[in-house]
C-alpha cells in the first residue's frame, strides 16, 4: 500500500508525495500531478464527512475509530502528545489572513469571493458550484438544483460544518436542530430518514468544505450559489 506524506504547496494548498515512486499528487482530485504517474488517479472521489463519533456510530455501529497524537479533551482530561514546529502549521485562521509562505505559491485568483471565504463545494461531471457559508447559515436548510435533481444543503446540528444530500422534497425547514422536508423526510444528526421514519441510505454528491481560493483554484469556472 503506498505511503503518502506532505512535501509542499501549490496553489497554497498541500501537495502529497507518495514515498516510493515520488509522484506528486493533488490532494482534493487525486490526480498525479508530477512524476512517473501524471496522467493515473488514486481512484474515484470519496467525500470527506465531518461528524462526531455519536455520528459514527449512527452511520456504522462497527465503525472503527483513529484517534491521533494531537492534543485532545476527553472526560476532562487533555490527550495527545503532538507538537507542531513552525514549518508545519497551515494557514492561520485568526483574522481570516493567510501566511506569505502559501501567498507565494498562489496562481491566478477569482476574485469573485473574498480568497478565505469558507463554503461547500459541489462537484459533478456537469456542476461545479460553491455555497457559501454564510449562505446556506441564512437559509438554515435550503434546496437547489444540481444535473436536474434536488439538493438538499443544511449546517449539520452536531459539526457545524455544511452538508448536502440528493433528496425528492421540494422545500426544507430548520427546526429544533432537525432538517424537515416538505414529503415528510427529515435529516437528524445528518442522516436521511424517511417519512416512516426509516434510514434511508442518502445519495450524495462529491463535496468539499474548504475555502474559496482552494476550490476556486483546483476546479476552475466554478459558480457561486446566487449569481
Amino acid at each position: 500500500m503506498p505511503r503518502f506524506e506532505n512535501v509542499g504547496l501549490y496553489d497554497a494548498l498541500f501537495v502529497m508525495q507518495d514515498v516510493d515512486s515520488k509522484t506528486l499528487w493533488n490532494h482534493m482530485t487525486g490526480e498525479a500531478l508530477y512524476g512517473p504517474h501524471v496522467g493515473r488517479t488514486l481512484g474515484p472521489m470519496g467525500n470527506l464527512l465531518q461528524m462526531t463519533v455519536e455520528q459514527g456510530l449512527v452511520y456504522g455501529p462497527e465503525m472503527q475509530l483513529a484517534v491521533s497524537d494531537r492534543p485532545y479533551l476527553a472526560g476532562g482530561r487533555e490527550f495527545g502528545t503532538f507538537s507542531p514546529g513552525p514549518e508545519r502549521l497551515g494557514p492561520q485562521n485568526k483574522g481570516e489572513r493567510m501566511q506569505g509562505m502559501f501567498i507565494e505559491t498562489l496562481g491566478t485568483e477569482d476574485a469573485r469571493l473574498p480568497r478565505m471565504s469558507m463554503g461547500l463545494g459541489i462537484v459533478t461531471v456537469d456542476t461545479l458550484r460553491f455555497y457559501p457559508m454564510d449562505q446556506i447559515e441564512e437559509y438554515g436548510a435550503l434546496i437547489d438544483e444540481v444535473d436536474g435533481r434536488r439538493l438538499l444543503l443544511f449546517i449539520d446540528s452536531k459539526t457545524f460544518t455544511p452538508a448536502a444530500i440528493f433528496v425528492d422534497a421540494s422545500s426544507a425547514t430548520l427546526e429544533d436542530r432537525e432538517v424537515h422536508l416538505d414529503d415528510g423526510a427529515t435529516v437528524k444528526m445528518g442522516v436521511l430518514y424517511d417519512a416512516d421514519g426509516a434510514r434511508v441510505d442518502a445519495e450524495r454528491p462529491q463535496q468539499f468544505f474548504s475555502r474559496w481560493y482552494g476550490l476556486a483554484l483546483t476546479f476552475p469556472g466554478m459558480e457561486v450559489f446566487g449569481e
